[in-house]
């Protein structure tokens, strides 16, 4: 659609939606009055403080979110291409003082460069064309002072509201495609300028975005089982020419690539990126003695198959936070599919209909499908892209943590292990699994920090799921890294690592501990009932039963992918294999509790 076209389709969208100026116009949704007085506070807290800030508020229409914004900002510019919206904006918040209103079209908008702190919108860019996103994007950038925050929500996928519409020019994009105009915006200061906007300086530096957070909406997902509604933050970032390669983008492009994903799971089965697959998944969370109804953080959650299966089969709800943009990505895709077809079941079947197709993470059948036969999506799961190490939640959020085999990219556990106690409620549990190192072995020292290949620590990549055996890292593997745990092998433990397996550990930059580590460590953080084991000969059989499955499969897998992946994937499962039965590489499984409340 032409430019022209794009913007009178989306103007006649809007006059006939908006001739009454309320909330369930503004949201096309029955359930307005309800979500909104839950999201708008959600919303508000992902965007984070904004006091004594210069907010530019893009698509601001009657003012949902103007209002709340104008409490504590310095300044507020609502903005909206709607006349009657901006009355009734204006109405409502002009006595503030502090709100400036403007009725424009986003495409045509001019502002001073540095003239913001903080640029907002709700709702926007689902109303612009890609080449109207990709503009705006880049005028954003200008416009925020450095360091400056742009935050925005859109509805993806698929319309999240149930009001009736004839005809609906609404852009619902796959978030990746947000991720790639706005990870390629960028703002350059005018030619023999000493900087223009007040960026990198007039030697060809620019400023660009970085991520904040990418998450799910949980109102949605909590009201209408939608992981449709996805926001974004991110910080105006200045650099010199060239631009460096953004940290996740560059560990994206090479483990985690939607390739390298997609090999795990031929691996490990679909959902999963971690020794066992859904077998040993559901087995873990078995130990915990889950409830319906309790909320699980699920550390490093990877393509969401222990957040789905906790969802499904134990009725949690289940909010997972990754590094990783592909693994996060792909996760929301498929709780996105999963619940569309809940609802495409329900409405064909006159609202209470069956969920013929629905599966749970491991490809059969589960509860999640039997909940859509009762007229429920499956999948109470929420996701998000951010730093464990950064993010914060307020204390006691969650009933249940859990982190499959992620933390030996976190350098600082105790910092981490501090932040899980402080997030877990009076009485709740934890549960990690883990690769260790043999007690009273010290680890190789890590490798000096390389450029973007690290986020989380300075010396080690950042927080994400599964690492692989050896070798390249686009091909699938998890974990490789631990030397032995004295016990539970008939190979004796050894007491140092070799020189090979050694220098390995170093190169991934693996920060592994011991089971007494974790002991120590998880205690000095105030947890109790520490329990710590050598979990190696189940390890051992998860190997087994993946190579076996590998090379029976060795046909298909080679039709898929290619005979020098496949030589390249057995290699890998064949020396962690070697290695575990001779008492190096080990596994461990960790479980603790928060004292209950005295």
């Amino acid at each position: 659609m032409a430019s022209a076209e794009e913007r009178e389709a989306q103007k006649s969208y809007w006059l006939e939606h908006s001739s009454q100026p309320t909330v369930e116009a503004m949201m096309l949704d029955s359930k307005a009055s309800e979500i909104d007085q839950l999201e708008r506070p959600e919303v508000l807290a992902t965007l984070g403080c904004v006091a004594g800030k210069r907010v530019l508020e893009l698509g601001a229409g009657i003012g949902r979110f103007t209002g709340e914004l104008a409490k504590t900002a310095a300044r507020v510019t609502a903005c909206d291409f709607m006349a009657t919206s901006i009355a009734e904006n204006r109405r409502l918040h002009e006595a503030l003082g502090n709100v400036d209103f403007l009725v424009a079209d986003v495409t045509e908008l001019e502002r001073p460069p540095g003239s913001y702190d903080v640029v907002f919108s709700n709702w926007l860019l689902m109303y612009l064309s890609d080449a109207e996103v990709c503009a705006l994007a880049a005028k954003i950038i200008s416009w925020l002072a450095p360091g400056g925050v742009l935050f925005f929500r859109e509805s993806c996928f698929r319309p999240s509201g149930d009001r009736p519409r004839t005809g609906n020019p609404t852009h619902y994009r796959n978030p990746r495609d947000y991720f790639a105009m706005f990870d390629g915006a960028e703002a350059r200061p005018p030619p023999g300028s000493a900087g223009g906007d007040g960026g990198a300086g007039g030697d060809g530096g620019a400023a660009h975005l970085e991520l904040v957070s990418c998450k799910c909406v949980d109102t949605y997902v909590a009201v209408k089982r939608n992981q449709n509604q996805i926001c974004w933050k991110f910080q105006k970032v200045e650099t010199a020419s060239p631009r460096p390669p953004l940290t996740r983008t560059f560990l994206d492009s090479r483990q985690y690539t939607d390739r390298g994903i997609a090999i795990y799971e031929a691996v490990y089965g679909p959902g999963f990126v971690s020794p066992g697959g859904a077998a040993t998944g559901g087995a873990l969370l078995s130990r915990l003695g889950l409830s319906r109804g309790e909320r699980v953080l699920d550390v490093g959650c990877g393509i969401g198959g222990t957040a789905f299966l906790a969802s499904d089969a134990h009725g949690c709800h289940v909010h997972g936070i990754d590094l990783s943009v592909n693994m996060v990505l792909a996760a929301i895709e498929r709780a996105a599919t999963a619940a569309t077809a809940a609802a495409a079941a329900r409405s064909s079947s006159g609202g209470g209909g069956g969920a013929n197709g629905a599966h749970g993470a491991n490809g059969a059948p589960d509860a999640g499908a039997a909940a859509a036969a009762q007229g429920q999506a499956p999948h109470d799961v929420t996701f998000e892209i951010a730093d464990v190490l950064t993010r914060d939640f307020p204390e006691a959020s969650f009933d249940v943590v859990v982190s499959r085999d992620v933390l030996l990219h976190v350098q600082d556990k105790a910092q981490l292990f501090a932040r899980l106690f402080r997030w877990l409620r009076p009485g709740g549990r934890l549960l990690i699994t883990d690769y260790v190192l043999p007690d009273g072995v010290a680890p190789p020292p890590p490798l000096q920090q390389q450029g973007a290949g690290a986020a989380a620590a300075p010396a080690e990549p950042p927080p994400q799921q599964q690492a692989d055996g050896a070798g390249a890292p686009s091909a699938a593997g998890a974990g490789a890294g631990a030397a032995g745990q004295q016990g539970g092998q008939a190979a004796p433990a050894q007491q140092q690592l070799s020189a090979e397996y050694a220098a390995y550990l170093q190169k991934k930059r693996y920060s592994l501990l011991s089971l007494g580590q974790y002991r120590a460590h998880l205690a000095a953080a105030g947890f109790v009932d520490v329990q710590a084991t050598d979990a190696t000969p189940e390890l051992i059989e998860c190997l087994e039963s993946e190579l076996a499955r590998l090379e029976g499969g060795r046909a298909a897998f080679e039709a898929t992918f290619s005979a020098a992946e496949y030589d390249d994937v057995a290699g890998r499962w064949r020396a962690k294999l070697a290695r575990a039965r001779a008492g190096e590489q080990r596994w461990g499984h960790v479980t603790a509790q928060r004292p209950a409340a005295q």
